[in-house]
């Protein structure tokens, strides 16, 4: 991300952190990871997006009716949000 910082400095960089959840976590150093990760990127981001896993898995089991959530369903939902949200804040930055 240093990398892309400096050698894109006047381009807007955003960030998408998901943070993970106990029920989806495949890793117990995923939260430390997730927390090493963040902090290290932060510096050279623009605008950083921070989504709970469990939160979007809970979405997911409760709005979408699935059972058993798979990676493909948080992903996919992750993605729509994270468009959406991309496409509104692009569209008034020139404003």
């Amino acid at each position: 991300m240093e990398r892309l910082s400096v050698e894109y400095a006047k381009k807007s960089k955003l960030e998408f952190s998901v943070y993970p959840a106990p029920r989806v976590s495949t890793a117990v150093v995923e939260p430390y990871n997730s927390i090493l990760t963040t902090h290290t990127t932060l510096e050279h981001s623009d605008c950083a997006f921070m989504v709970d896993n469990e939160a979007i898995f809970d979405l997911c089991c409760r709005n979408l009716n699935c059972e058993r959530p798979t990676y493909t369903n948080l992903n996919r939902l992750i993605a729509q949000v994270s468009h959406r949200k991309v496409m509104y804040n692009c569209s008034n930055w020139d404003s």
